[in-house]
């Protein structure tokens, strides 16, 4: 009895580890159905007004008959935290590696970057856009300024956390500076780049929607404004669906991106 059990766990460990995306995708769509089925029996158990709370059945129909309306102005939202973020991250990576191999940039560089990192960055949109102008670069630069900061500092230890004596090692057999950094640092530290642009990501799409609230005409955050200006709540949950919905989808983009880059975490 103990054999056949013991088989069985086996060929159902195997076929999870042939399909690993599986756990991945399952586990969160039990949670997100089972927060929509609550969202929407409490709704009716509760009697909340549909005008203050509408129940999931409502908004997500706006889906379908409003699929143009959600599509561009995700699109709008989407290109505004792709520009951004990839703007971030091609900052944050290269500083990150300065500051981690030079003492005096991280000693004279670090604190200011933590100083500004302080500053509340919805106070600095309206200034953003006195400087910039209305559009899109406002946008992402607010966006960039933002997400810069978890990923420099993942980068700063990431580049800083590698074990000397692979350096040494490296070094002992004749390997360039370049092969070191090729074979040995740049790979201890993807771990935490990958880590720092998962966290960049989430401030990335924050910093596009607080820019879109300032000022915009197009976007997930104006659609949202203009759907409750006019009292459709329908329309306007439907577009905070959308919004969360883009974060999940980049972010899913940089899991896949992760397993890319590093088979070995597998």
């Amino acid at each position: 009895m103990n054999a056949v059990l013991s088989s069985k766990t086996k060929r159902a460990s195997k076929w999870r580890d042939e399909i690993p995306a599986l756990d991945s995708f399952l586990a969160p769509l039990i949670v997100l159905a089972a927060v929509f089925l609550s969202w929407e029996y409490s709704s009716r158990w509760f009697g909340i007004p549909k005008y203050i709370l509408p129940p999931p059945s409502d908004f997500l129909g706006r889906f379908a008959t409003d699929s143009y309306l959600l599509a561009s102005n995700a699109l709008a939202t989407g290109y505004v935290v792709l520009m951004g973020f990839v703007l971030a991250a091609a900052i944050a990576v290269p500083l990150g590696l300065a500051i981690a191999s030079y003492a005096s940039l991280r000693h004279g560089l670090l604190p200011v970057i933590v100083f500004f990192e302080i500053i509340p960055k919805t106070i600095t949109a309206p200034l953003l856009i006195v400087w910039l102008g209305f559009g899109l670069s406002p946008r992402i630069a607010l966006t960039t300024v933002m997400s810069v900061f978890p990923i420099l500092v993942n980068s700063i230890a990431g580049f800083s956390g590698g074990n000397p004596r692979l350096f040494l090692l490296t070094k002992s057999m004749g390997a360039s500076p370049w092969q070191t950094f090729r074979f040995v640092r740049l790979p201890a530290a993807m771990p935490y780049i990958f880590s720092g642009l998962k966290i960049g990501m989430v401030y990335a799409v924050t910093g596009c929607v607080t820019a879109e609230f300032v000022a915009a005409n197009e976007g997930l955050a104006s659609l949202i404004i203009t759907a409750f200006g006019y009292a459709d709540l329908d329309l306007g949950f439907a577009a905070i669906i959308a919004t969360a919905g883009l974060g999940l989808a980049f972010t899913g983009v940089l899991l896949g991106m992760e397993r890319l880059f590093m088979p070995w975490k597998e």
